[in-house]
């Protein structure tokens, strides 16, 4: 029964503000450089054009979408290895 609640204590951490050790620790930090990257050019496109429907910021968000996705994704193998 120790045994039981030790792991329960240890699964309970887990918290969207509890750092992921990814199996890909160098892809993931890639990935939030990619999308603060992004985001970033998003936001100066959306300033330049003043329109989020410009073919331009929409390019951007798609991208920002597509990086986004694929952090999730390591984010949930991530957790699922912990389990």
């Amino acid at each position: 029964m120790a045994a039981a609640e030790h792991n329960s204590i240890s699964l309970s951490s887990l918290h969207a503000d509890t750092p992921i050790i990814s199996q890909y620790p160098n892809r993931v930090a890639e990935l939030v450089e990619e999308i603060d990257r992004l985001r970033k050019a998003m936001t100066e496109t959306f300033l330049r054009e003043r329109s989020l429907v410009a073919d331009s910021v929409m390019e951007l968000s798609r991208q920002l979408d597509l990086k986004i996705n694929e952090y999730m994704k390591q984010v949930l193998i991530s957790r699922e290895e912990v389990r």
